[in-house]
């Protein structure tokens, strides 16, 4: 095999399928947009569910990604086996209805042995039993023998796994995997009769999923029109099987990320000790809470936020096992971003804003971690006093919810007291919690996720939405959800999804957030925070706040007008910020992803270089040149090839059926969109770029503001104006005038400066001298002020002109530590002593280090505690030299 590090390894796939026609389309976010289904991207196909479906525009029938993934389904593995992580990446190539399993198959060959060079010898692969295309093509294009070709059943080789006897209905496939084999020395040949290679070793490194089939029923399987290739090639254990490792922990993907967590622990990394599961465990959370943090997840109770709270603390958690006494986490953050910078450069752009969040929410855990440990030696204690020897497991749970203590704590402290703890009665209270949290957050982890929603739909239909025309209405509610189930009716403080037959509040969708508002029914009321459409169902998501509310009652649903207002204004301009861009930059600065909402929007867009002042300056000026215009904003239903005619721009990602919205500015911008808008450019007030930044290769995000948050944004410029000359007595429009004399003055101040040091270092700083034993002469200058390196290294420059056999240490105290030179004379260096050697010890002495020439060396030591050590140090090394 070739020796290749992880980049190398990321860039030959993809340049392997882009040569082979596949476009190649950067990683999604973790949090998948536009699709409530999915709570994080747990795959490379994610992104292209639609293509999948063969729903919305094919803007290609091939395609390759490397896919950022977040997955905690194993998350008791994580550290402790070969291969099991929370964050990951996902290799892909996909077809969708272009080729199918010959191509797959030999080009997924093709690339494992000719580009990486992997033996051919040591690849299996499994097929599905009944699935005789994919096994020709192994065996008869590929040439593969058949002994190292196995058949297996549906709950190995297809998807999902026992698809065609359990279901569930709707897309699936039978697929064929590869996997590498690490030879007989760690495991026999496969049995004949084996139904999954098992054991340490075979990896499975490559899977390839052929969806060809709807299934209806029990075993009915209906073939589907559009056959795709869904192909998911794991990156971690590509890179290990590179590297000749067995652990994907052993590559440098983790092992820089580890050596970090050693160093802050002070103790060495053992792979097989308990200590080097918890770094390695550290790694892998460390890493996926950079990723989460960058992709707008923040530390929280609910949701995929409680996840990622879950992760962090699980690492702190580790940390403190390790002895590691203060917060640590963040300082991770910079080694990832070096490991992983770059294929993902925008890391660096968020470093310090994610270091700040990963120690917040360590501080606060730490906190929670000493309370809850006081906590629970009560509860045990008071356990001991009663005979008992099990702790229940409703209490373990409410130190978990209440205190946010783990309960994998819980069992350790309990396991030193020689207690046990009662883990169903755990699983089951959490469970019940996980239910209600499921109904606030609407959000299954399934692709393909059917419930309760889809129960309603059958009995009543798709939600008519009204809020185009209107902004309130009366409705009638068709459906509620309460923990994650269909109720009849529902109480003040129960956190429900509420469904009516028509609706004017918008649902999440096309980068648009959901409306917020109320739904008022004779006896209650629903304070309305999101709305979520599902399979063109219409959920409602908030509180009781008063009252009941039941199926079948009339109810009144209001918008929140002052907030719809304000996404019409920002989702208006995104519209003409689109349009601007492609104005300035060119047809190539097409829309990537964005976000409308209330305080702000965001724009992602294909562009290879970075925003000039002047760019940003002529979008900004072209966009609020059309506010000022005041065009009119119409919208009209079209059919998909009326608006293509007409020159619509389609969005990809979007669902379009054969009747799509047409939203116009004019003659500005034409675009298929369903969200809601202005009535004219006026509306929007103003518009005010706040950012522009680098988001991943080819990639670009702009965020900005309109209306209240453009004058808020322009009221703050002023106010630090005004702050600014106030603090340089003079006013706003002489400050750059001033700050222009200022910085000659500072010039001028800094060279007087410069040589009052330069004279006062000759002149002499606090020195020391003392004769040794051995005819050598020992003096120490200690210079005190505003000194820095470059000063001593001048004092030493003067000093070994000097005759005899001298030698000095030059310390001075900087901001970054202790600033320290060594210098000896010729006469002293001919006597056989090393500066630079000498620069390592004693600078060890104060934490630090150094090295350097025999006749002069340099360094820095941390602790200024010991500097008397140093200085000790120093005259006995001299004492020592035989003259």
């Amino acid at each position: 095999m070739k020796t290749m590090s992880a980049d190398e390894i990321r860039k030959s796939y993809l340049d392997f399928f882009t040569a082979k026609a596949h476009a190649l389309v950067a990683s999604a976010s973790l949090v998948p947009e536009n699709d409530p289904t999915l709570l994080f991207t747990g795959a490379g196909m994610n992104q292209f569910k639609d293509l999948f479906l063969g729903v919305g525009e094919k803007p290609y029938t091939r395609a390759t990604s490397c896919q950022k993934c977040f997955r905690t389904g194993d998350l008791e593995e994580v550290g402790r086996t070969n291969y099991h992580h929370t964050f990951f990446e996902m290799l892909g190539n996909f077809s969708f209805g272009d080729y199918f399993k010959k191509e797959a198959v030999t080009w997924g060959w093709e690339y494992l042995t000719q580009v990486l060079g992997i033996d051919a010898g040591k690849l299996w692969v499994s097929v599905y039993e009944e699935d005789e295309e994919a096994y020709s093509a192994w065996r008869e294009d590929v040439g593969i023998p058949e002994e190292r070709i196995r058949k297996f059943g549906a709950k190995t080789n297809f998807w999902p796994a026992n698809a065609p006897e359990d279901g569930p209905n709707g897309v699936c496939g039978p697929c064929s995997e590869i996997f590498f084999d690490y030879g007989p020395d760690h495991g026999p040949d496969p049995a004949p009769d084996c139904d999954d290679y098992d054991g340490p070793r075979f990896v499975e490194v490559w899977n390839l999923v052929f969806t060809q089939f709807n299934r209806r029923g029990k075993n009915d399987l209906e073939p589907l029109p559009q056959k795709n290739i869904d192909t998911g090639a794991g990156f971690e254990r590509l890179v290990a099987v590179m590297c000749g490792e067995l652990s994907t922990y052993q590559t440098d993907l983790f092992l820089p990320i580890i050596a970090k967590v050693s160093e802050i622990a002070g103790i060495p990394y053992e792979f097989t000790s308990d200590d080097g599961v918890r770094m390695r465990r550290i790694a892998d959370h460390g890493r996926a809470a950079v990723f989460c943090l960058m992709d707008g997840v923040k530390p929280g109770r609910e949701g995929r936020d409680f996840v990622l709270r879950r992760v962090i603390r699980r690492a702190v958690r580790d940390g403190i096992g390790l002895g590691i006494e203060r917060p640590f986490l963040a300082d991770l953050a910079p080694t990832v971003a070096e490991v992983m910078g770059n294929q993902y450069p925008m890391i660096h752009d968020h470093l310090g804003e994610v270091a700040r969040a990963i120690t917040r929410e360590e501080e606060r855990f730490r906190a929670t971690y000493h309370q809850g440990m006081n906590a629970l030696e009560t509860v045990v204690d008071a356990l001991k006093a009663s005979g008992e020897t099990v702790l229940s497991g409703v209490e373990a749970f409410r130190l978990h919810d209440e205190r946010g203590f783990p309960v994998d704590l819980t069992e350790d402290y309990l396991r030193e007291e020689g207690l046990t703890l009662d883990r169903e009665g755990f699983t089951a209270a959490m469970e019940a919690r996980r239910k209600q949290s499921q109904a606030g957050s609407a959000l299954e982890v399934d692709i393909f996720a059917r419930g309760p929603i889809s129960e309603i739909r059958g009995q009543s239909g798709k939600t008519t939405f009204t809020g185009y025309d209107e902004v309130a209405g009366s409705a009638k509610i068709v459906g509620l959800v309460r923990d994650d189930a269909v109720v009849s009716a529902v109480g003040a403080g129960d956190v429900v999804q509420v469904v009516t037959d028509v609706t004017p509040l918008y649902a999440e969708s096309g980068g648009q957030v959901g409306d917020h508002g109320v739904v008022v029914g004779p006896n209650g009321r629903v304070v309305v925070t999101d709305t979520r459409a599902v399979e063109g169902v219409t959920a409602m998501i908030g509180e009781v706040v008063e009252g009941t509310l039941a199926t079948g009652e009339e109810v009144r649903v209001e918008v929140d007008r002052e907030r719809r207002d304000a996404i019409r204004r920002n989702h208006t301009a995104t519209h003409l910020l689109h349009k601007a861009l492609r104005n300035q930059l060119g047809d190539g600065a097409t829309q990537a992803g964005s976000l409308v909402a209330p305080d702000r929007l965001r724009f992602d867009f294909h562009h290879e270089d970075g925003l000039t002042p002047e760019d940003i300056e002529a979008i900004e000026r072209e966009v609020n040149r059309e506010i000022l215009a005041n065009i009119s904003v119409s919208t009209g239903e079209k059919t998909i090839d009326e608006a293509r005619a007409a020159g619509a721009t389609a969005i990809f990602g979007e669902k379009y059926g054969d009747e799509v919205r047409v939203v116009a500015v004019g003659d500005v911008s034409m675009e298929l969109c369903g969200g809601t808008h202005c009535a004219a450019t006026g509306d929007i007030g103003s518009f005010r770029i706040l950012s522009e930044s680098n988001i991943g290769a080819g990639l670009r995000r702009i965020e900005a503001v309109t209306g209240d948050g453009a004058l808020e944004a322009m009221a703050a410029d002023r106010e630090l104006l005004r702050e600014l000359a106030g603090s340089l007595k003079t006013r706003p429009d002489e400050l750059p005038a001033r700050v222009a004399s200022l910085r000659d003055e500072i010039k001028a101040l800094t060279k007087k400066l410069e040589q009052s040091l330069s004279a006062s270092a000759s002149a002499g700083p606090e020195s020391e001298e003392q004769a040794l034993q051995n005819g050598v002469t020992a003096r120490r200058l200690r210079f005190v002020g505003p000194y820095d390196m470059k000063h001593l290294l001048e004092a030493a420059d003067r000093l070994r002109e000097e005759g005899g056999k001298i030698g000095a240490m030059l310390t001075a105290e900087t901001e970054q530590g202790i600033a320290l030179v060594l210098a000896a004379t010729p006469d002293l260096v001919s006597a056989g002593f090393d500066a630079g050697k000498a620069t390592g010890i004693v600078a060890g002495e104060m934490g630090g280090g150094g090295g350097g020439r025999p006749d002069l060396g340099r360094g820095k030591g941390r602790d200024p505690s010991g500097l008397e050590a140093a200085a000790a140090r120093f005259v006995e090394i001299l004492g020592a030299v035989q003259c």
